[in-house]
């Protein structure tokens, strides 16, 4: 949060918390609106009243075997299995492919690496080995050395796997480039050393990228997709793989307290969420690009992406330009920025659907009533 407020900076806060829940509100924040409680009852209801939601039993059958299925085979995966967090769901995946070779392959930046508290090492007594320091990526050059260095050590330790997290949103959002996924895969293969993608934003890079989901997956045997970052879910996520791995993968679930009694609430936010995202998203990545030739022509304000980036965009605002005055004319007409950055400059603006809300011209408008 912002250290010490100034009167500017409190008067943008205020303006945002009074708006951060109307309908047409844009945020260059976040993957998506922020959702309070209510949104999930009046959504839930809706969704109630056009068709029937079938129940689940501590996270088996119902809706949540319908969003199971229909994930599996919108992955390109033969099964997949529902759990409640991101992080339950990678952590089990690189359990069960590493088996006994208790050694896996990770991106330093990644989030099972720096956000999860040691929780695979912990818990599963893996050893997690980082490669790409402080970059979103590591070549398969990197990854060969590592493996040939756990195979020449004076105790010879196989890699047991490798996850790839793709975009990095420690890396503002980033991707692991495909060619190199690729390259890591095939050196996977030959080696039989499991791979996993961490794709909790897998939907949104692919619209950036524009190679399809399925391309992405099947280079990997499991793929984790977040169910709440994007898809309306108050929580949830979805781990897909063949038939063999998925088979029982509930007991797994079971044991790390992961099988939620009704847990068909989300399941259900989450399949109505998935059902035009991809149309909806590559249209608010259109308005975008028009909105950022736009700015282009605007004298002392730059909107450069990230190299291999996705929807995450660096803000650069001139000197002579006051970023505050900005930012609080464009929350006058309810379009917000990271509440974070109310005093910076140069400042990380995010793309997601809320950019459908209000025409484009609107933004303009706005930019252009601040300048004259």
């Amino acid at each position: 949060m912002i250290p010490m407020l100034d009167q500017k900076s409190q008067k943008y806060l205020e303006i945002y918390e009074s708006r951060k829940f109307e309908s047409c509100s844009i945020f260059l924040t976040g993957d998506s609106e922020p959702i309070n409680n209510r949104y999930f009852l009046d959504k839930l209801s809706s969704i109630l009243e056009a068709e029937q939601v079938n129940e689940d039993y501590y996270s088996l059958g119902g809706v949540v075997k319908e969003l199971e299925d229909f994930m599996a085979n919108f992955l390109g995966k033969e099964s997949a299995v529902f759990f409640p967090t991101g992080t339950m769901a990678n952590h089990i995946a690189i359990r069960k492919l590493c088996g006994i070779s208790k050694r896996a392959i990770v991106q330093e930046q990644s989030h099972i690496y720096q956000d999860s508290g040691d929780a695979v090492q912990n818990l599963s007594g893996i050893n997690l080995i980082p490669l790409g320091n402080n970059a979103p990526f590591f070549t398969a050059n990197q990854f060969q050395q590592a493996i040939k260095d756990s195979l020449s050590g004076r105790v010879v330790t196989k890699v047991g796997m490798v996850s790839i997290e793709s975009p990095v949103r420690r890396c503002h959002g980033q991707q692991f480039p495909y060619d190199e996924m690729k390259e890591v895969s095939q050196i996977c293969q030959s080696e039989g050393i499991g791979t996993h993608l961490d794709g909790a934003r897998l939907l949104m890079m692919s619209e950036v990228s524009g190679i399809d989901v399925t391309k992405y997956t099947e280079l990997f045997d499991t793929v984790y997709v977040s169910l709440w970052k994007y898809f309306g879910a108050p929580f949830g996520a979805i781990l897909a793989g063949t038939e063999e791995f998925c088979q029982g993968l509930f007991h797994e679930r079971r044991m790390f307290g992961g099988s939620l009694p009704s847990a068909g609430f989300a399941a259900a936010l989450a399949m109505n969420g998935i059902k035009n995202f991809q149309r909806d998203y590559k249209e608010a990545l259109d308005r975008a690009q028009n909105l950022f030739k736009f700015v282009d022509s605007i004298e002392g304000i730059d909107i450069l992406p990230y190299e291999n980036g996705t929807n995450i965009f660096k803000v650069l605002i001139d000197e002579n330009i006051s970023a505050i005055d900005l930012k609080l004319d464009l929350a006058d007409s309810d379009i917000f920025v990271s509440t974070e950055t109310l005093l910076e400059q140069d400042f990380d603006i995010t793309i997601n659907t809320t950019l459908l809300r209000q025409p484009i011209s609107n933004i303009q408008s706005s930019l252009e009533r601040f300048l004259s």
